[in-house]
């Protein structure tokens, strides 16, 4: 193959008139011999050195095509009634200087019958090329029961080690390795039926698939590509197959349990490289057509897909849409970036792992795959675990096409933190009056306030001076023991009935001040606010009272509050209570707001309230 392929390359060769000329091709590339016009019969002739001349064995036509594979040389031949012949100029065929490696099979395959012979075919409609016979066939199928055109079986995911052979001899003893060894087909007799145990689904996918039984530069298909050829038929069924460009034959299937054949000459089975629970996806056809999972030790022909590289005409990273959040000195989870682009080719895209910069110890992880055939979203998955906060940058190159997206790493929670609903998304706040910057929503809130009575913004309720030790949730057990350390060890809401109505025992009054604050749970930069802080926040509102603290830039919500003695829910809906920092005697400072007024008061530490952070 040429770097760039030409697979359709035709010379004219007149009878008279034009000079001698030299064209070069690849192994494998399609050449075209035609004259214009002629009166006689015609035969092609061909020769090593341009004296000796032999005919080419039906070669009696205009085009004549055939796959160049070596040097030659080349002429026509006319003759007719009491006419001597009459030759074209020669035309010389040679290997040209920018030729790839011709296609090669794995190292160490074995073969049933000989290497199959690699030769082109397109599908004008799917657009995709493909090997013209089956893996281990001796030629294209003449008709649908062809069995020179059978080919050889495969049990999913292993490689040409003989086991494909009809013939081959049968083993109920499971491999525990991608390559077993051996040239037995092994009977799966129990769930999952795979002929590997444990099982691996990462062996047939791609062109540098671990066992990839097609020669370099081709793959086994998708589903995807496996159904876009089926439903390019002109009939759902083995006619269809057949008379596509691909001459699908009834090649029948090999059991997975027994060994046996089946429905040699009435059906067809072909692998794709896509996987399904325990199972795989293959395409079969007699009377109809159809995709489906099937498992994995069974004996399934293979067809080779030619491996289209893929390219985009751009990427759009600043298009980049972000799932989830990502957290200082937290493992990412469930963290997706999708990242359009336009001018796809539909073709394949290998894996690939991109490490972020500014922002280090995160990856971006893309799962091989086909790119669309115009716009499209590639979707990266980001694994590992910040190291520091602000903007982690993410370098890839696909089709031919480079741009960077990038990640916010919000800052981190103290270590040890038990989250309710997963960490609270660091969104920042400004209330232009104050002049304050604050988390935009409750700690443990999942979104920023809708209205006064929105649950998902309610958060969670803290014991004032407490970690983020899953207390906070508004379902936690209640013990009735108190504590006499700051970090109780366990994640109970802790009932205080008797005075000083205070979890902990004896009382500590420097637990929450501060961003150092010994059980400050805010994330880095932020602390809970003092009460004048909070005040200030109060008197910027429109109105005194639950609709101006909503209608504030902070969208303050009716969260309601926990009773220090039993633990049950209050004032939800009704009522919001706020701490700040600050201590009052044996009690500590808060922000209540219901729907006739707001103040500052005090209560007792042991009740759960709500907690807003203000940044440092």
């Amino acid at each position: 193959m040429k770097n760039q392929l030409i697979l359709f390359s035709v010379f004219i060769f007149f009878v008279a008139g034009i000079r001698s000329q030299t064209y070069t091709y690849c192994p494998g590339d399609s050449v075209y011999l035609g004259l214009p016009s002629y009166t006689g019969s015609l035969q092609w002739q061909e020769s090593p050195d341009s004296i000796n001349w032999s005919n080419i064995p039906g070669a009696t036509f205009s085009p004549y095509g055939f796959v160049f594979s070596s040097n030659n040389y080349y002429r026509a031949k006319v003759t007719s009634p009491s006419c001597n012949p009459v030759y074209s100029p020669v035309k010389r065929v040679i290997n040209g200087s920018n030729c790839l490696p011709p296609p090669t099979f794995p190292a160490g395959s074995v073969f049933c019958n000989g290497p199959t012979a690699i030769v082109d075919v397109t599908n004008p409609t799917t657009g995709k090329t493909w090997m013209d016979r089956n893996l281990g066939a001796s030629q294209v199928a003449t008709n649908s029961t062809d069995v020179n055109a059978y080919g050889d079986l495969y049990q999913w995911g292993r490689r040409s080690d003989g086991h494909q052979c009809r013939t081959s001899a049968n083993t109920i003893t499971l491999s525990s390795t991608d390559q077993p060894g051996n040239a037995n087909f092994i009977n799966a007799q129990n769930s999952p039926y795979d002929w590997r145990s444990p099982q691996n689904v990462n062996l047939w996918q791609g062109v540098n698939g671990v066992n990839n039984p097609c020669p370099s530069g081709y793959r086994l298909p998708t589903e995807t590509e496996l159904t876009a050829e089926h439903t390019s038929w002109s009939s759902q069924n083995s006619t269809g197959a057949f008379a596509s460009p691909l001459k699908w034959p009834v090649a029948g299937y090999r059991n997975g349990s027994s060994g046996t054949l089946y429905f040699v000459g009435t059906d067809g089975f072909y692998w794709s490289s896509t996987v399904s629970t325990t199972n795989s996806r293959g395409l079969s056809f007699s009377s109809s057509a159809s995709t489906g999972s099937v498992n994995r030790a069974y004996g399934f022909s293979v067809r080779c897909l030619k491996e289209t590289v893929a390219s985009v005409g751009a990427i759009n990273c600043g298009g980049a849409t972000v799932t989830g959040s990502v957290i200082d000195g937290v493992a990412a989870s469930g963290v997706t970036v999708s990242v359009p682009y336009t001018g796809g080719n539909g073709g394949f895209y290998a894996s690939q792992s991109v490490a972020s910069t500014s922002v280090t110890g995160l990856t971006a992880n893309l799962s091989q795959g086909l790119l669309a055939s115009g716009s499209g979203t590639l979707t990266y998955s980001v694994t590992g675990t910040p190291i520091g906060s602000g903007t982690a940058s993410f370098t890839i190159f696909v089709g031919g096409q480079s741009c960077t997206f990038t990640v916010n790493v919000q800052p981190g929670y103290p270590t040890g933190s038990v989250f309710c609903n997963g960490p609270t998304l660091v969104v920042e706040v400004t209330n232009p009056t104050t002049g304050k910057i604050w988390m935009d929503r409750n700690l443990g809130a999942t979104q920023v306030a809708t209205s006064s009575t929105d649950a998902s913004s309610y958060g969670d309720l803290y014991q004032w001076g407490r970690g983020s030790d899953g207390h906070q949730c508004r379902n936690s057990a209640t013990t009735s023991t108190l504590s006499s350390t700051d970090q109780p060890g366990n994640a109970n809401f802790i009932l205080a009935p008797n005075t000083p109505f205070d979890w902990r025992s004896p009382q500590n009054v420097n637990l929450w001040q501060g961003v150092n604050g010994v059980n400050n749970p805010c994330p880095s930069g932020y602390r809970l606010p003092t009460d004048t802080e909070l005040d200030a926040e109060r008197l910027s509102w429109g109105t005194n009272n639950s609709a101006g603290a909503f209608a504030s830039p902070l969208k303050w919500p009716l969260a309601g509050n926990r009773n220090y003695s039993n633990g049950t829910l209050g004032a939800v809906g009704t009522g919001g209570y706020y701490w700040s920092s600050t201590v009052g005697t044996t009690n500590s400072r808060y922000l209540y707001f219901g729907s006739s007024n707001a103040l500052m008061s005090t209560n007792f530490r042991a009740g759960g309230y709500s907690v807003r952070c203000i940044k440092n």
